[in-house]
């Protein structure tokens, strides 16, 4: 089974920060793998997918640890712990908000609902509140819908940020990794550092020249900062087609990863499923590693 973590804040982060995005504070984080430890075995996912090559996954096996988007304040809670625990894991990069880039486009939205910044914005005619939490949350969602149906999720964010822009200092709580970190993380030996795209756009809604733009590029440039080989790949959201997977392969990747396989890449290893840790409960976690989203999936629900 392979895990699936996004972002990892310090405990002592305010509550708006917790609510969205599938963010747990470090403490849950912690918890969770020394229950996983406990019982299973973790491995790289170099080991994973030899064990998968041979035997098909079972439920009690090993365990791999990945994590999306390749945040700052994500590498800075997980990074000691897993080095001092001596645990293998695997960070999925979007290269373009890397060492002060501009922040992802749903980061941008995730600051602007939630760091008490401004009362309300205006988009389209139209007004969203963002005095109380309830407020904070609603806007969220509808903002997040709005950039999804513009036609770029880039560009919607951008034009927003022109009027409603944010200080320096948010933005550094909302971007990626430092190249001093990739460094750190390859120096490790036992993070694996792999694709996630240049600007993270839903790769299925964007032309098959784009998609090969942003899987080559991230690739590229994650490789010529961690002088290793890039050799696994993420799909941003778990949005793919058939042809993204055909551009993953072409592009030498070893493997790709979505959230729910849609069983349509030309070979299983370049739409393989992981399972998605949104909660701190601890007994969500042993359910899904028990299988119960594995059984939600085979009777058709989306479980993420």
């Amino acid at each position: 089974m392979i895990l699936l973590y996004h972002g990892v804040i310090p405990n002592d982060s305010p509550v708006e920060r917790l609510c969205v995005g599938q963010a747990l504070t470090q403490m849950a984080f912690e918890r969770h793998v020394k229950w996983l430890v406990s019982r299973y075995r973790i491995v790289s996912l170099e080991e994973y997918l030899e064990d998968k090559r041979k035997e098909a996954p079972r439920y009690g096996g090993p365990i791999a640890l990945t994590f999306d988007d390749g945040f700052n304040s994500t590498f800075q809670c997980v990074f000691p712990f897993l080095v001092e625990s001596n645990l293998p894991a695997a960070i999925f990069v979007s290269t373009g908000h890397l060492d002060g880039g501009e922040l992802l486009w749903f980061s941008y939205l995730k600051a602007l609902c939630f760091e008490n910044l401004y009362p309300e914005v205006h988009v389209n005619s139209r007004i969203f509140p963002l005095r109380t939490l309830k407020q904070r949350k609603q806007s969220w969602v509808s903002l997040c819908a709005l950039a999804k149906s513009s036609g770029s999720l880039i560009k919607f964010c951008k034009k927003m940020a022109e009027t409603y822009p944010l200080p320096l200092e948010i933005q550094a709580l909302y971007g990626g990794m430092t190249n001093k970190q990739v460094q750190q993380a390859v120096e490790s030996g036992i993070i694996e550092l792999g694709a996630h795209t240049v600007t993270h756009p839903y790769l299925a809604q964007i032309s098959e020249a784009d998609q090969k733009r942003e899987i080559e590029m991230s690739q590229c440039v994650l490789g010529e900062l961690s002088g290793k080989p890039i050799r696994y790949f993420a799909y941003p959201g778990g949005d793919y087609t058939r042809v993204t997977a055909k551009l993953v392969q072409a592009a030498r990747f070893d493997a790709s990863f979505a959230v729910i396989s849609n069983n349509i890449a030309p070979d299983p290893f370049y739409e393989i499923e992981r399972i998605g840790i949104y909660s701190p409960s601890l007994l969500k976690l042993k359910l899904k590693t028990l299988g119960i989203t594995h059984w939600a999936r085979q009777f058709g629900l989306r479980v993420g």
